[in-house]
């Protein structure tokens, strides 16, 4: 048990994994096994301003009925609940309200004539999997949203916004993804699709398999091989070959870097954590990172990068925003 809470605590708990540790939780008699479990986590802190964590007291209530909290009686100035709090007290709502991860329907009938659409959303901090009608299996990313048919007929069509990994089924019926910059199509691959809109770029990544990808307007075309990736430029795409895994590990947990600038790298920081990071000093744009995040905490991630690099930060719990000064 102590793993998953270590998973929830970094929010990559896959749905079967969540329902396991909220299951969990909510037997009486493992009371004293959740308060020797959640001391580790008590621990771990950022620096920062004293917290006010019973300011919103009908959230604190329904924290504790879920979960063991011991009496406080020592000064919680010593103590950071906020990152661990926080997670848990979104999840444990979630979970109170809805059986699947930020799943919800729509009557949606864009995607093809009258055939009606389902809508998955996971937010920043949040990650999950999930089987199309097809068989087909889907990781989505923090951010992202993805809308399917509810039964695939004549075609297999989803939409997506933000990044997933798709582990498509054979069959004659050619698979799309379709984003707001262009279309994947497949038969029976495995490949990643990047396309936030905040990052006003179109990112695939093949891992086995071919996909043939077109832009928007379908003025230019282009077919990849396995640990092949293309990113659409303005006048069309650019190839080139990578190592495959550096791009779809976030679906286990981990993200790997090679070499990643310094806006890209916070800005999947943000997304992975559900935080904000600041800066204003415009010459960190042009580091790079490179290294693996698996399991960290925020703080800890936090704590490496000011190893590494001549800079100091804040955090403000409140807002949940980190502030990155540049060291002179």
């Amino acid at each position: 048990m102590k793993h998953l809470l270590k998973k929830y605590y970094n929010s990559i708990l896959n749905p079967q994994e969540f329902s396991e540790l909220i299951c969990f939780l909510e037997k009486e008699e493992n009371d004293p096994k959740i308060s020797n479990l959640m001391k580790p986590f008590w621990n771990e802190s950022v620096e920062g301003d004293d917290i006010e964590f019973r300011s919103n007291t009908a959230l604190f209530e329904r924290i504790k009925n879920k979960i063991l909290i011991e009496k406080w009686k020592h000064d919680s100035k010593k103590m950071n609940f906020y990152i661990w709090g926080v997670r848990v007290a979104s999840l444990l709502i979630i979970s109170l309200l809805i059986s699947n991860v930020f799943l919800f329907y729509s009557n949606d009938y864009s995607l093809s004539k009258n055939v009606k659409n389902q809508t998955i959303s996971t937010p920043y901090g949040a990650k999950t999997s999930l089987t199309l009608p097809d068989g087909s299996l889907v990781w989505l990313n923090s951010g992202t949203t993805l809308t399917y048919p509810v039964n695939f007929k004549n075609s297999r069509h989803v939409k997506l916004l933000g990044e997933a990994f798709f582990q498509v089924v054979k069959d004659d019926k050619p698979f799309v993804v379709s984003t707001s910059y262009g279309n994947v199509e497949v038969k029976g691959t495995s490949f990643n699709v990047k396309a936030f809109s905040d990052d006003c770029s179109f990112e695939t990544t093949l891992e086995e398999g071919s996909v043939l990808l077109t832009d928007k307007r379908n003025m230019n075309a282009i077919t990849l091989k396995p640990n092949q990736q293309a990113k659409k430029m303005a006048n069309g795409f650019r190839v080139k070959t990578v190592n495959a895994n550096y791009f779809t590990s976030w679906k286990d947990g981990k993200l790997m870097f090679n070499r990643e600038p310094f806006p890209d790298f916070v800005r999947q920081l943000e997304r992975w954590y559900n935080v904000h990071i600041e800066y204003s000093d415009e010459s960190l744009d042009t580091l790079w990172y490179t290294g693996t995040i698996e399991m960290e905490s925020i703080s800890e991630v936090m704590e490496m990068i000011r190893k590494s690099t001549p800079i100091n930060y804040t955090f403000n719990h409140k807002t949940r925003v980190f502030t990155i000064q540049s060291k002179k």
